[in-house]
């Protein structure tokens, strides 16, 4: 798949009554695109809880609830123990203008 890169996709399930949680592991070819990493994201996920819909969606993690379980699927790093982006690179340092003058 051209475009594509390696990457763990993490499907994370949390009870709704018993707050018990389970996490399942896939290693996929993320898509390039938002469109091809929503559709994989829902489809794993309906594959594994046939009855959740999804409720929000944000790049590269999505959202899903059904009648017992809240579900969030998310890609991780390439391969192994999913990795955390930081936005640090994009941050920039904004000085609080007085809320009134004096």
């Amino acid at each position: 798949m051209s475009g594509a890169a390696e990457r763990t996709l993490v499907v994370e399930a949390r009870d709704l009554d018993t707050d018990e949680r389970t996490v399942a592991t896939f290693d996929v070819e993320m898509p390039a695109d938002e469109a091809g990493r929503r559709a994989q994201l829902a489809g794993m996920v309906a594959r594994l809880h046939p009855d959740a819909r999804m409720r929000s969606f944000g790049g590269a993690a999505a959202s899903f609830l059904d009648s017992e379980s809240l579900v969030v699927a998310h890609y991780g790093g390439t391969g192994g123990q999913p990795t955390r982006e930081t936005s640090g690179d994009r941050m920039q340092q904004v000085e609080q203008q007085p809320l009134f003058a004096v």
